[in-house]
């Protein structure tokens, strides 16, 4: 493949009307406030840590019947 002047010339235009593109979209973004990240980062860890007792009870359950076959 050849590279040539023409080649460079029309990747540079593809590479700023892109990066314009990327800035376009960044703009039609709605970023949650604040005050709501916050919230929806409390909810999270919350159901982290239930999910978290659910397992380990489960695996517990799991094993004492695993032992009392073997």
């Amino acid at each position: 493949m050849k590279i040539n002047s023409l080649n460079i010339l029309e990747l540079i235009k593809k590479g700023k009307k892109y990066l314009y593109d990327v800035k376009s979209e960044l703009g039609k973004i709605v970023w949650p406030t604040r005050d709501k990240t916050t919230k929806t980062t409390y909810v999270v860890l919350v159901f982290i840590v239930l999910v978290t007792i659910f397992l380990g009870l489960v695996d517990i359950g799991f094993s004492k019947i695993i032992s009392s076959i073997i």
